[in-house]
């Protein structure tokens, strides 16, 4: 079960999110990304299926190409990931995340859009585990 808290911040949008896996937190964050981008409750299932594995050197850095990537495939692709399934693993070059998307055409949602994001940023960036649970603090560049 996954906790999300979103964060006051004076010029950004944050969030934090709590799971019982690594996996958990990114699935979480990817949910937080969502709310942020879009008003109200999208659908549970996407009409299509996409793999994506992205690699990186530590899980914070992972955490930001993550959201990155969906904020790519949102604005650019036209492709809204409204249900996802990660799974990470160590890497030679430090972590890997290999994701099942489920995503809906942005045409679908287009009347909930609240408006872009830029970026997910490193600013008080935090990708931990305390106490058998996994938490993440991201800021959102809008």
């Amino acid at each position: 079960m996954a906790r999300l808290r979103m964060l006051e911040h004076t010029a950004d949008v944050g969030f934090e999110v709590e799971a019982d896996s690594l996996g958990g937190v990114f699935e979480a964050a990817a949910a937080a990304l969502l709310r942020v981008l879009f008003e109200g409750e999208l659908p549970r299932r996407g009409r299509r299926r996409e793999r994506l594995a992205l690699a990186a050197p530590d899980l914070e850095t992972l955490m930001v190409r993550w959201l990155d990537e969906l904020i790519y495939r949102v604005q650019t692709r036209g492709e809204v990931p409204v249900r996802t399934r990660v799974r990470l693993t160590a890497a030679p070059e430090g972590r890997r995340l290999e994701a099942e998307l489920e995503l809906l055409p942005f045409e679908e949602v287009r009347d909930r859009f609240a408006g872009e994001v830029k970026a997910a940023t490193y600013h008080g960036l935090v990708v931990e585990e305390a106490e058998g649970r996994f938490r993440a603090r991201v800021i959102l560049d809008v």
